[in-house]
């Protein structure tokens, strides 16, 4: 891959590369009598891991449900992404009851101990093929400093039965094949998926349950009618009572203000050609995913043929180039020098969407509009679990969700998001050289 070549963030993936065949889908045509309306209960928009998981919960339940994806499967976060079935928020327990109030934080953390085995257990239920592993995460610590919060975290999750596990400095270097960190802790539940198998499965369930799934529509106008809300493509609409938003870091001005609430930062990822078994015996040994705690996070896993994938931080834009992969590869040698002879084979990047409070949400913006979104790097298991939780909100025709109702803060400036995002990132890159992380 020469310099001059633009990588494009899905379509010179390894995931795009290695997954399951998509189901047949089509964009959402005029009735077969000419007529341009369509009607259903509930119109959800963005087919990727929250749309899809409230889509099949809510078709089980004899829903009449449209999802309407403005490309193809996969084509945002939900492909592209590392595909880390992890646990957690980025508060911790203490500090979401401290948000929420007693009664409902110890209602979020329930889901967010949850989230992981909810993604495993639906993936056996259902039969997706998309490479699932369950076999831990573990979390490296760079200083004594980050260790003993982990151990703190680790104490405030027992108290609500979630086991986390910690590792000292040789255990941690067992583990996971570098001597680059002072110990760390594993949450057993965790693991890795390849993420756009499981969204392409996941809407061939959804499709089964008689839910349709609309690819390539993006939808031009929402509009509140006598009749519900109508939603308009290019090409039809639809006409439905509850409209879910479920479009992450690819949010875009149909609905003013809610892409506000959110700042899209990249992340890009690599993977290796397959390894010799010598050095997966080694590094990650067992199949265990990795990440290291400071605040410029590098993560990896393994795929299904050995290759070892690994992110990091991107530049603020959609088309990536080589180059931009160069200071992964120089961290990456650096934690695991084992690799400096590896081939890296591909490349590839997305949106990872940020809040004001580094919090999702689920927000009612209006009666029968909803939106929920916002994972700040943790969108497999609590994307799905959230997708669950809009599910239950209908199905229940409640506020009373695990999840609270909130109103999600706007970033002041959002117009210069991409300035500000790469102050930010290099201000964390500095923080983190100066403290030794």
């Amino acid at each position: 891959m020469t310099e001059t070549k633009l990588i494009d963030g899905f379509a010179d993936s390894l995931w795009n590369k290695t997954a399951t065949d998509a189901p047949v889908s089509e964009p959402l045509h005029k009735t077969s009598t000419g007529h341009a309306a369509h009607k259903c209960d509930v119109v959800i928009v963005g087919a990727g891991f929250t749309g899809l998981n409230a889509a099949l919960k809510l078709a089980s339940n004899g829903v009449d449900v449209r999802l309407l994806e403005a490309g193809q499967l996969g084509i945002g976060s939900s492909g592209r992404s590392g595909g880390q079935v992890n646990l957690g928020l980025n508060l911790s327990p203490a500090q979401l009851i401290n948000k929420f109030g007693e009664s409902r934080g110890e209602r979020v953390i329930d889901a967010v101990g949850q989230a992981p085995n909810y993604v495993f257990n639906l993936i056996k239920q259902h039969h997706l093929h998309c490479d699932a592993v369950q076999k831990g995460w573990v979390q490296a610590a760079v200083t004594p400093a980050l260790h003993r919060q982990q151990e703190s975290l680790a104490e405030d999750y027992a108290r609500f039965g979630i086991e986390l596990s910690l590792l000292d400095k040789a255990a941690m270097q067992t583990a996971t094949g570098t001597s680059a960190y002072v110990g760390g802790m594993v949450c057993p539940v965790a693991g890795c998926i390849q993420p756009l198998s499981y969204t392409r499965e996941l809407a061939r369930v959804v499709s089964q349950f008689g839910a349709t799934v609309h690819t390539e529509s993006p939808v031009t106008q929402l509009e509140k009618t006598s009749e519900g809300w109508r939603v308009s493509t290019a090409q039809a609409q639809l006409t439905c009572n509850t409209v879910l938003l479920c479009t992450n870091a690819y949010t875009d001005s149909l609905v003013s203000g809610l892409a506000k609430t959110m700042v899209p930062v990249r992340s890009v990822l690599m993977a290796s050609e397959p390894l010799p078994q010598s050095l997966r015996d080694e590094i990650l040994p067992g199949g265990i995913t990795f990440v290291d705690k400071r605040r410029l996070i590098l993560y990896c896993r393994y795929d299904r043929d050995g290759r070892l994938c690994i992110g990091d931080h991107g530049p603020s834009r959609d088309m990536f180039k080589l180059s931009d992969f160069d200071n992964l590869k120089k961290r990456t040698n650096a934690i695991f020098p084992q690799l400096r002879d590896v081939r890296w084979d591909y490349h590839w990047g997305g949106r990872v969407a940020m809040t004001k409070d580094t919090l999702p949400f689920i927000h009612e913006i209006a009666p029968g509009l909803i939106a929920g979104m916002g994972y700040n790097g943790r969108g497999v298991a609590m994307g799905s679990m959230m997708g669950a939780l809009l599910a239950d909100k209908i199905l229940s025709d409640s506020n009373d969700c695990a999840f609270p109702v909130t109103r999600p803060d706007k970033f002041k400036m959002h117009l210069f998001r991409d300035i500000g995002v790469g102050v930010a990132i290099k201000w964390a890159a500095l923080r983190d050289y100066l403290e030794g992380l």
